[in-house]
């Protein structure tokens, strides 16, 4: 049995969405509106919202360390909430388990629940459930290389990490 740090991650899930999550999400120390973002939508530290931190305002500034010490748990917190639909995450391989965050953290639980990944990794269906994610390359209708990067490359993909199995 694995020993689980929170409801949805192994200590080892954990520690490899932290790193997988904070690459692709960069650092900003200064809460703004991105432009791929929806209307209304602020971010800081690189992937915390408001939708994350509802007080959160376009201006506030953070430091670093706080960043770092957030994104370490974002994906903690975003996995969570996956595991009410995919209860069988946290005995998945940690590789596994940290793409799925990642990919939580990206576009939100919902793209995760209510999207046939959640009925495919629940059907054991992991292949399709991993290749599934690839669909989800656009923000506001616009085609994002960054996002297709994201799920699919070779060392830091979350498609690839998705199938990994140790």
């Amino acid at each position: 049995m694995k020993t689980t740090h929170k409801a949805g991650l192994s200590v080892a899930g954990a520690a490899l969405a932290g790193v997988l999550i904070a690459h692709w999400e960069g650092m900003n120390l200064v809460a703004k509106h991105l432009p791929f973002d929806p209307p209304g939508v602020i971010t800081v530290c690189g992937g915390i919202t408001n939708y994350d931190w509802p007080w959160l305002k376009a201006g506030m500034t953070f430091t670093k360390e706080q960043c770092e010490h957030e994104l370490a748990h974002v994906g903690e917190r975003y996995a969570d909430k996956v595991v009410l639909c995919v209860p069988s995450l946290p005995e998945m391989p940690p590789h596994r388990q940290a793409a799925i965050a990642s990919f939580a953290v990206n576009l939100g639980v919902g793209k995760v629940c209510g999207t046939s990944i959640a009925r495919d990794l629940n059907a054991g269906r992991i292949r399709e459930a991993c290749d599934a994610m690839v669909k989800y390359v656009y923000a506001n209708g616009n085609f994002m290389k960054g996002l297709l990067n994201r799920r699919t490359d070779a060392m830091w993909g979350e498609r690839p990490w998705c199938l990994r199995e140790d």
